[in-house]
């Protein structure tokens, strides 16, 4: 019989070493968070190894430090970071149009700093 590691709010706290409310903020605006495997009398109950893959993910990749001037994100760091974000959303099940909506416009401002793309021109 195989067992199901399960956590709460406060568990996934705990785990990300933040205050339960944060907990509840990244819940209600995080669109990547996994679903909860069940809801109880006492709450919400997720899956540990969603949760634990869903943290894996969101860490964002470091730019290298130059010159001693604090991190900087490179253009490339950030064109991997939304690709990452769009991984993220598909591993996630959102629909391919939910997915577009949310990295569409990104997209379309890095274009913009890598100048290849005019708003005002389209």
């Amino acid at each position: 019989m195989s067992t199901i590691k399960l956590m709460g709010a406060a568990e996934i706290a705990q785990m990300l070493n933040v205050s339960p409310s944060r907990v509840h903020q990244i819940l209600r605006d995080d669109v990547a968070f996994p679903e909860p495997v069940a809801v109880l009398s006492m709450g919400k109950v997720w899956n540990a190894e969603d949760i634990e893959k869903w943290h894996a993910a969101r860490q964002a990749p470091r730019p290298a430090k130059s010159q001693g001037r604090p991190d900087q994100w490179t253009l490339d760091d950030l064109h991997q970071a939304l690709d990452r974000y769009e991984r993220i959303l598909v591993s996630s099940g959102r629909t391919p149009s939910t997915i577009q909506t949310y990295v569409d416009r990104p997209r379309r401002f890095l274009r913009w700093l890598a100048g290849d793309y005019d708003p005002l021109n389209t």
